[in-house]
């Protein structure tokens, strides 16, 4: 059933009635981050969420460990919930607090679960960040390798994804939410070896002062767009392409969006372009669409809810009988900044056979 529709010219948005994936109200808990979702074989993916305490910071801390469950049937139905061992192995030490910001499966089916490591110590369980992690699991997230750092710099992988054999992630190197200082720029890795190893390819010359958050993606013309949330300038997202798989990299104007971005989140179906995040000025959850990735729709209101710390999000393409969809997971607010986890289908319906 559609929950929300985006008209243009040439297409339309369709977005499904969404539904409960992490029901935290009734286990009094909320889910901080850790909203990675990966599809290792057709139809197959493995979707992570945390289990956080609902008391502190009114739920919006990262004093929890992670779970995730199995979907074989494109999110109609989940396995039982397990548990993340290393998060849960550091969150009894209480030094240090695992999120999982992103995951990717290779062709010969690993998953590469890319870890923040948050400061337990710190009143919000969060800053400062240590250097980045990641584990992998070749058996379909039954077991999992021991945590090894791929990058020297402290800081928050904020986006990673798989093409033609090659992991690339997007990481910001700086261990406080926005960026102070020169230093603290956007760095791409890559792996070339199903994460077994990772190697800097570049850093993006995005101005880092005032940066955080950051979302990467490689169109079908196998250009790579690269965006940044500016918090001086909420409605005006960063935006670099690269034309050498993230070698060098252009910069472009900002993106336009008028109801702001915080959180972006970005995605290429059936050839559009999606963007969705929290609202500008904390005022709810936002999708934009675009025929360009630059030039973006005035944005769709998905949730309306001023003042929260809620709406992290991801997504992830797959495609059922019905066709092409995009699994848009986010968090919402069920009382103040304690949040569920929600599920929402997007489908693309082309009009006029334009593109």
């Amino acid at each position: 059933m559609s929950w929300k529709t985006i008209i243009h010219e040439n297409y339309t948005a369709e977005i499904e009635e969404p539904t409960v994936y992490v029901d935290n109200e009734t286990r009094r808990r909320s889910g901080h981050m850790s909203h990675a979702m990966a599809e290792f074989k057709k139809g197959c993916f493995i979707d992570f969420n945390s289990n956080c305490s609902a008391v502190l910071w009114n739920g919006h801390m990262p004093y929890g460990w992670v779970e995730y469950r199995i979907s074989e049937d494109c999110g109609k139905t989940y396995s039982d919930i397990q548990t993340l061992p290393y998060s849960m192995n550091e969150f009894l030490d209480g030094v240090t607090m695992i999120s999982v910001e992103k995951a990717v499966s290779c062709d010969n089916g690993t998953i590469v679960a890319l870890c923040l490591r948050n400061d337990g110590t710190h009143k919000y369980r969060c800053e400062p960040w240590n250097t980045p992690t990641f584990i992998t699991s070749t058996d379909e997230g039954k077991t999992w390798s021991e945590p090894k750092v791929y990058s020297e710099y402290r800081g928050r992988t904020y986006d990673a994804f798989y093409h033609d054999g090659v992991i690339y992630v997007l990481h910001l190197c700086n261990e406080h939410f926005t960026g102070t200082l020169p230093e603290h720029v956007y760095r791409l890795y890559k792996s070339y070896d199903n994460g077994k190893t990772f190697e800097e390819a570049s850093v993006i010359p995005i101005d880092p002062i005032g940066r955080g958050y950051g979302s990467i993606l490689m169109d079908d013309k196998k250009v790579l767009h690269a965006y940044a949330y500016n918090v001086n300038a909420e409605e005006h997202m960063d935006h670099a392409v690269s034309y050498d798989f993230g070698q060098t990299w252009t910069l472009l104007a900002p993106c336009y969006l008028a109801k702001g971005i915080r959180n972006p989140q970005t995605a290429l179906i059936d050839g559009v372009y999606v963007l969705h995040g929290r609202a500008g000025g904390l005022k709810g959850f936002v999708l934009y669409t675009s025929e360009n990735g630059s030039d973006w729709d005035e944005g769709c209101m998905l949730v309306e809810k001023e003042g929260v710390s809620a709406y992290y999000s991801n997504n992830l393409n797959l495609t059922d009988e019905n066709g092409n969809f995009l699994l848009i997971q986010y968090s919402e607010s069920y009382d103040g900044n304690r949040v569920n986890v929600m599920h929402a289908n997007l489908r693309i319906k082309k009009r006029r056979g334009l593109f």
